[in-house]
C-alpha cells in the first residue's frame, strides 16, 4: 500500500462541495493506496456519489474479505443513532445539503427533495448492511477546534506567510477567542481579511482551519488528506471499473509500486549505505528515469527524507 495509516476522507463535505467524481477517486483510492478509509456521517449523507460507489461489487468483495474493518464511519454522537436516518433526522435544519440542486438546508426542502433524501439513506443503509462498517463515537470538549486553530497559529514561523504584519497576526489571534465552529473561523477570517484589503484567506483556509478541523476526527497515527492531493490528479482510470479487485489494481499500478520499492531499499540501507554503493552517475539515471515515468518527487533532494516527505508530497498531514 502507498500510505501505512487509515486516511480520513477530509474536506468531502457539503462546505467543500467537491464534484461526485472527485469524491468517488478520494474513496476508491484511499481504499487501495492505505490501511483503510474513515469517513464522518455526514459526508455520506450529503454526497450521491458515495452511495452508488459503496454499492461497487469490488468494494463490497474488498471489504468483506482482505479489506474487513478497514471502512470506518467516525462522528459526533454516533452511538445515539440506530441508522443513518435517526442521525440525519437529528441534524439540525441548517444544515446544507449541497449534493442537492441550490444547495438548500435541510428544514427548507420541498416534498420532492425530502423523497430524494429518504431513498438515498435507505440505499446508503442497504449498502452499510452489506459492508458492516466500524462505528466510532467521537466526543471532544467545545472548545476543542478553537484550541488546536491556537495551536497551529502560535506555531506558525514568523507570520505564517497570512498576514502582513505582526499586529495583524495578533488581533486575528486575540479575535480567535470567541469561535468555536468552522463556520464561525470562516466568517471571521473573511471578514478580517476583506477589512484589510489582504490576500492570506484562501490559504489560511485549506492549510490551517481545515487541517485542525479535520484533525479533530483522526486519530492517532492517522493521516488525513487535503484538498491538494496530487497523487489523485494521475489515478488510472481501472480504479473507477466496478469489476476490478483491489488485489488486482495494486498488482497492476507499476508506477506507484516502483518507486515504493526504492523508498523501502532506501530505507533499509540507510542513506549513507546507500551513497557508498550508487555513484553520482547511477543516483542521476534512476532520478532521470523515475522523473520520466512522472514521478518528479523521487530526486535526490528528497530521497533522504524518505517517508514523511513522501507524505507531504502527496498531501497527507499525520495526527
Amino acid at each position: 500500500m502507498l500510505f501505512k495509516e487509515k486516511l480520513l476522507l477530509a474536506n468531502c463535505d457539503s462546505v467543500h462541495a467537491h464534484g461526485h467524481e472527485e469524491l468517488r477517486k478520494r474513496f476508491l483510492t484511499g481504499l487501495a493506496f492505505a490501511d483503510g478509509v474513515v469517513l464522518p456521517p455526514n459526508t455520506l449523507i450529503d454526497n450521491l456519489e458515495l452511495a452508488n460507489t459503496l454499492g461497487q461489487m469490488n468494494v463490497i468483495k474488498y471489504l468483506n474479505e482482505e479489506g474487513k474493518g478497514k471502512f470506518v464511519i467516525r462522528g459526533f454522537g454516533l452511538s445515539r443513532f440506530a441508522t443513518l436516518q435517526e442521525y440525519y433526522d437529528a441534524l439540525p435544519d441548517n444544515f446544507i445539503l449541497s449534493s442537492l440542486p441550490g444547495r438548500p438546508r435541510k428544514g427548507e426542502l420541498d416534498l420532492h427533495q425530502r423523497t430524494l433524501m429518504q431513498d438515498r439513506l435507505r440505499k446508503l443503509q442497504g449498502a452499510l448492511s452489506e459492508l458492516q462498517p466500524v462505528l466510532d463515537d467521537v466526543s471532544v470538549p467545545r472548545d476543542a477546534l478553537q484550541q488546536e486553530v491556537m495551536r497551529r497559529l502560535d506555531d506558525l514561523p514568523g507570520f505564517g506567510g497570512y498576514f502582513e504584519h505582526d499586529g495583524d497576526y495578533q488581533l486575528f489571534r486575540l479575535g480567535g477567542l470567541s469561535k468555536y465552529s468552522r463556520s464561525d473561523w470562516y466568517l471571521y477570517a473573511e471578514q478580517f481579511f476583506s477589512q484589510r484589503g489582504q490576500t492570506g484567506l484562501e490559504a489560511l483556509r485549506f492549510e490551517l482551519i481545515d487541517p485542525a478541523y479535520n484533525s479533530l476526527f483522526a486519530n492517532a497515527s492517522e493521516g488525513f488528506l487535503q484538498d491538494n492531493i496530487r497523487f489523485l490528479q494521475g489515478v488510472p482510470e481501472q480504479i473507477l471499473d466496478s469489476s476490478i479487485t483491489f488485489k488486482a489494481l495494486r498488482r497492476e499500478i507499476e508506477l506507484v509500486q516502483y518507486p515504493i520499492k526504492v523508498f523501502n531499499f532506501i530505507s533499509s540501507l540507510g542513506a549513507g549505505e546507500v551513497l557508498k554503493f550508487l555513484t553520482d552517475e547511477a543516483l542521476g539515471y534512476l532520478e532521470d528515469k523515475m522523473m520520466e515515468n512522472g514521478e518528479s518527487y523521487m530526486t535526490r533532494r528528497n530521497w533522504f527524507g524518505l517517508y514523511p516527505r513522501m507524505r507531504s508530497f502527496m498531501g497527507l498531514e499525520i495526527k
